[in-house]
């Protein structure tokens, strides 16, 4: 039996539509449609679909935005359907666009929060703190002989960690560059640096800058390198720069320093101390920078049990306001005085980071707005400097080696301070031409004068008189200067 529906020919619904006799209806008796999703559908009394709109005149919604760039707004359901996707969506993608950036700026503003804080706060943790006295730390060479001469030579040298040689420059001076290039540059800077000691061949070598577990110098440790290929040398070591990682410059961080200034002698140590300066910086600053200090040196004498030779080994403050470099001076010459007062002779070398002030018209300032150092204060009387003035001890780092560039910076600002009864011989600083340091070394000679009752108390003129000039084996060079004014 054939189930399917069919209409009476004559059959005729009650609205005047009619169905074709064979009961089918053809696509073009169906309303013209693009899409059944353009327009609403609803059933008529009968149950024919018909457009809900159809009995309403209607008008073409436009295909784009107008050119006014107002709103448009469609007043029923066909217009609707016809609007543009990008007309209905702009708006919302904008909002979703500045709701994903504001994340992503909140996000990475808290993690870069996290990241800062967190460093912060593991600098702090790991800060090195030293106390203000402690026993320096011991080489694996020792001296049994006790000084038995009253003519010594002192050799002073800032070695630059062997990373500051002829090519470099620094980014604290003016320059660029942060850490060396390449182990071999350090190798060979340190490798001409043991040429010049053992040239001088001096009794006692007071080294600053030196390394002995650092980024900048690839973890090499060069107090211990030194000490093993001089091999005549007791040593003592005092750390003054300890960060487990140095966070600046943020572009290509310095990263760990562990580096301090190491005292070398023929003779005999009986004790060594690292005595702490102030430190000028203060919180967070200080966590990542510089514990200056002083390594104090004790030289037992073979003929004399009463008395020893105190020496000491500095590196004062550098980029600092000046105050700094004048407290850590003026605890230096403390410490001096105290230890002549007991008797002892006193000898302190190294770098001031302050110039000496006879120098200053030689070598004057030729721009301030790059580093600067201080100027050195009188000394009490009986007291003296010895210094070259003539040639310069070290070289602004703003740009590599150019002796004949007019903006190569020269300064004089390591040499030696002495006690009244030390009497200055001669004084040179070696011209190495910087090319395996930013400094070139200070080479001292002097002799320990007899001791008197009235020496502690700075009545001691034979020694005073004896300590105004020396004699310079270098015809070019003007007379060493040792003054009880700067």
């Amino acid at each position: 039996m054939d189930n399917r529906f069919s209409a009476p020919d004559d059959l005729t619904p009650s609205d005047g539509n009619s169905f074709p006799a064979d009961g089918s209806l053809e696509q073009a008796d169906l309303p013209a449609y693009d899409d059944p999703s353009d327009a609403e559908l609803r059933l008529d009394s009968d149950g024919y679909q018909v457009r809900a709109d159809a009995d309403e005149p209607q008008e073409d919604a436009p295909d784009a935005e107008p050119d006014d760039g107002q709103h448009v707004f469609y007043t029923n359901a066909a217009d609707i359907g016809r609007m543009p996707a990008k007309q209905r969506s702009t708006g919302r993608k904008v909002g979703r666009g500045f709701a994903i950036a504001g994340k992503i700026i909140v996000a990475v503003a808290l993690a870069l929060a996290i990241l800062v804080g967190g460093l912060l706060g593991y600098l702090t943790v790991t800060e090195y703190n030293p106390a203000y006295a402690e026993v320096a730390e011991p080489g694996t060479v020792s001296a049994t002989q006790k000084l038995a001469t009253n003519d010594i030579k002192l050799l002073t040298f800032n070695t630059g960690y062997g990373g500051l040689g002829e090519d470099a420059d620094f980014f604290m001076d003016g320059g660029s560059s942060v850490n060396p290039q390449s182990k071999s540059v350090v190798t060979d800077n340190m490798i001409g640096i043991e040429g010049i000691l053992r040239e001088a061949d001096a009794d006692f070598v007071m080294l600053q800058e030196v390394d002995d577990d650092s980024a900048r110098s690839f973890d090499m440790d060069q107090w211990r390198q030194y000490e093993h290929d001089l091999e005549q040398y007791e040593t003592r070591f005092a750390l003054n720069y300890s960060c487990d990682y140095v966070p600046y410059p943020l572009t290509e961080p310095i990263g760990k320093v562990h580096s301090g200034i190491a005292t070398y002698s023929k003779y005999d140590i009986s004790v060594a101390t690292r005595y702490s300066l102030p430190c000028p910086f203060s919180w967070p600053t200080r966590t990542a920078n510089l514990k200056r200090c002083l390594l104090v040196t004790r030289i037992p004498l073979e003929n004399d049990e009463e008395h020893e030779l105190v020496l000491i080994n500095f590196h004062l403050e550098a980029y600092d306001d000046g105050e700094g470099k004048a407290e850590q001076t003026e605890q230096l010459l403390k410490l001096m005085q105290e230890e002549y007062a007991k008797g002892n002779y006193v000898i302190a070398g190294g770098d001031f980071n302050q110039t000496f002030a006879d120098t200053r018209d030689v070598y004057p300032i030729k721009s301030t707005t790059e580093w600067v150092p201080g100027s050195l204060g009188e000394l009490p009387t009986g007291w003296s400097y010895a210094y070259d003035p003539v040639t310069p001890t070290c070289r602004l780092l703003n740009q590599p080696f150019h002796a004949g560039s007019s903006k190569t910076q020269y300064y004089v600002i390591d040499g030696y301070i002495l006690s009244p009864n030390v009497r200055l011989n001669d004084v040179q600083t070696l011209d190495e031409g910087f090319v395996y340091s930013d400094h070139n070394p200070v080479l001292l000679s002097v002799s320990l004068l007899p001791f008197n009752d009235d020496d502690a108390n700075g009545e001691n003129t034979e020694d005073a008189e004896n300590t105004e000039h020396s004699e310079n084996t270098d015809e070019s060079a003007a007379e060493p200067t040792a003054s009880d004014e700067p």
